[in-house]
């Protein structure tokens, strides 16, 4: 080929109503930076691109000879429709698709290949060595066609005249990942180091554990791949040096098992002094290791415990764990790292998956009590996924378990580009023969509570509770019920997520299509009505848009379930918290900006309560604490500016998208005022 190779390379995020993700690709950097290395930097011209507007001009003026993209359960329609764009102007390009959302078996591979021949090649595993390979024989001269006629190694296409599907051999791991040069290094990652975006980077590849709902799950990633401690610090450096003036943006760490690993630690030494010199990262987006809890808390504890440690435990019913191949932590090792995590004033977070095979209402139940009675304070329940090549969507599973699927818009996933519209769906599991539809719905609903009333803007509650000697659970379980039972400000809001998680389920893909590319229902999606995360949807306003209303509740359910333990002493000291917690905690007048938010005011109780709430540790019951005291009621404007501004730069405009994705990165008790005593109790 006299002229150099140009290779489009996208991983594209969709943003019609916010931006889905704010990571850079690293994934794409790593395809890019190997196929420049095999070619030879004057023989291949390769551009990166995360948004599709730049991608759409180039594929009609630059004119990519290949365009490979990301294909992702939240961007494999949006890929498809940039590949229908790029042969709209070039029908020659060669167009490569590469990811997990690929079916397993041969008959639902050529399936899948025969509704997108958009699609030549497909890369079915990890993507470096057989896209290098490919854009080798392209640049050599051979064409698609020509190379669609046999297997090629790591690469899936169909015959051109057969249709039949051709599957190459899965290419060996490369287990020292320092062949791919540095994506970082080499400077293809430049362009999105303006502030808007946050680093990626991944240290090791693979995951030895086997869990049933996780691609990784599968044999071929058993094995652990690895960047030399040398290459990742370098490329910690290159970055530090660039993010030191946007201090608030985090680092997105890839890995599936972060810290878990001795030469962590090499890592998290160097994130340190990273920490010391350019004063970043201050946040992380990570996934921390299932084994090795010692080693994981010395690592966080290393960074300043800015690291959230991952604690998920995805069900805690055996029969469920044991049909997963998932191994959970002993019990007495989990609490203990609860408990060392909130000594450290870190967030406590944990993940459930339902419904899943063998779990019923009941164990699910049981399982979030135990959770909730630890204390966690970010509780998630998310609803199976039926990932294409995991255990969970295998036919055999769903039969043995009769495990219902449906199907629904992935949250705010879709758009619409050169008049094509675009959704990125997603498979759930929503009934199996333990659990009816249902209980599967009693357990969202009840899920959703457990979320509210978990988080961090309930902490005071639970800080009584434990004076009370009243469990967690027991607490969540009566709010539920109050809540349910209606008459409630949450009431409406409850049953209209409950509405919601019915009518967000089709039978099938193409419903979905029929039915969204109907105008009027298209507008549902731009509106936010439907097509959105329901539990954060529903969080968010319970935590931040009713926030009064929800703290009243909480108080009212904690004064109830407590008669038998309170004496009136016991009964204004609640009531003075409860002025107390109403006065510093109204968390939506800051997010939705209302005048009156940092206006300072007064705050008179009969009990110390801020002093109780930051001086006591829990040594010390409210009770010790009577004696009117006079606040000044204040909040940091400017910290709190800050932050906001900067979640607007990062996630855009729309306020449901980036006031939850802002309560991801960012404690809510970054935005509660605070309380100055003006007169010490006598």
């Amino acid at each position: 080929m006299s002229q150099p190779l140009k290779i489009a390379l996208a991983h594209l995020n969709h943003a019609t109503v916010g931006r889905h993700s704010v990571y850079m690709p690293i994934n794409i950097g790593y395809i890019g930076a190997y196929a420049r290395k095999l070619l030879g930097a004057g023989n291949v011209e390769v551009r990166l691109y995360a948004e599709h507007e730049p991608l759409l001009g180039d594929l009609a003026g630059w004119k990519p000879d290949v365009l490979g993209t990301a294909n992702y359960i939240w961007n494999s329609e949006f890929g498809l429709t940039m590949m229908r764009a790029a042969r709209d102007d070039n029908p020659d390009i060669v167009c490569v698709a590469g990811g997990p959302e690929i079916p397993e078996t041969p008959e639902d591979r050529r399936a899948y290949l025969a509704e997108r021949p958009e699609i030549d090649f497909y890369a079915y595993l990890e993507g470096e060595l057989p896209f290098g390979r490919l854009v080798e024989r392209l640049a050599g001269g051979e064409t698609a066609r020509e190379l669609r006629r046999e297997a090629q190694d790591g690469l899936l296409c169909l015959h051109p005249k057969t249709g039949a599907l051709l599957e190459g051999e899965p290419m060996l791991r490369p287990m020292d990942m320092d062949v791919i040069p540095s994506p970082y290094l080499t400077g293809l990652m430049d362009q999105w180091f303006d502030g808007t975006y946050a680093p990626s980077i991944e240290t090791a590849r693979g995951c030895p554990f086997k869990c049933g709902f996780c691609f990784q799950g599968q044999r071929y990633f058993s094995t652990i791949a690895r960047f030399s401690v040398e290459r990742i610090n370098d490329e910690l450096t290159y970055i530090a040096k660039r993010m030191k003036e946007t201090p608030g943006i985090l680092l997105n760490i890839c890995d599936s098992n972060f810290a878990m690993y001795k030469r962590d630690e090499e890592i998290a030494e160097h994130l340190r002094s990273l920490q010391d010199t350019f004063g970043w990262p201050n946040a992380f987006n990570v996934t921390t290791g299932k084994a090795n809890y010692d080693r994981i808390m010395k690592i966080t504890g290393r960074l300043g415990n800015k690291m959230r440690v991952s604690a998920s435990v995805q069900s805690l019913n055996d029969e469920t764990l044991e049909t997963i191949q998932r191994k959970n932590l002993p019990w007495e090792k989990f609490v203990e790292i609860q408990e060392e995590m909130k000594k450290r004033g870190m967030i406590t977070m944990s993940e459930m998956i339902v419904p899943m095979p063998r779990e019923t209402k009941e164990s699910f139940f049981a399982g979030l009590e135990k959770l909730n009675n630890v204390g966690i304070d970010f509780l998630s329940p998310y609803t199976a996924m039926l990932l294409k090549g995991t255990f969970l969507a295998k036919k055999k599973t769903r039969e043995k378990y009769k495990m219902v699927g449906k199907f629904r818009v992935l949250p705010r996933q879709f758009g619409e580009y050169k008049g094509r519209r675009s959704f990125e769906i997603e498979e759930v599991c929503v009934a199996t023969d333990t659990m009816p539809f249902e209980d599967y719905l009693e357990c969202r609903g009840f899920g959703l509570i457990s979320v509210v009333f978990t988080y961090t803007q309930f902490d005071v509650i639970h800080r009584h509770l434990k004076e009370l000697g009243i469990t967690s659970f027991d607490f969540i379980f009566a709010a539920w019920k109050r809540i349910r039972g209606g008459g409630t400000e949450l009431t409406p809001i409850y049953e209209d997520y409950l509405k919601t998680c019915r009518d967000e389920l089709f039978d099938s893909r193409e419903e979905i299509y029929n039915y969204f590319n109907k105008d009027e229902n298209y507008r549902k999606l731009l509106d936010g009505e439907c097509g959105d995360n329901l539990i954060r949807r529903y969080k968010n306003v319970m935590i931040v848009d009713v926030c009064i209303p929800a703290l009243r509740l909480a108080y009212d359910v904690l004064e109830m379930i407590s008669e038998k333990n309170l004496d009136a002493k016991g009964r204004l000291a609640l009531r003075a918290a409860r002025d107390w917690a109403l006065a510093t905690r109204d968390v939506g007048a800051i997010f939705h900006g209302e005048p009156h938010a940092f206006k300072p005011r007064r705050l008179t109780t009969d009990f110390d309560v801020d002093a109780w709430y930051h001086k006591s540790q829990g040594q010390r019951p409210l009770a010790d604490f009577q004696g009117t005291v006079s606040y000044h009621v204040t909040g940091d404007h400017r910290t709190i500016e800050r932050i906001l501004d900067q979640a607007r730069r990062l996630f855009g405009d729309d306020y449901n998208f980036w006031m939850p994705k802002t309560l991801n990165n960012w404690s809510i008790s970054e935005f509660w005022l605070k309380c100055r005593a003006e007169r010490v109790p006598v």
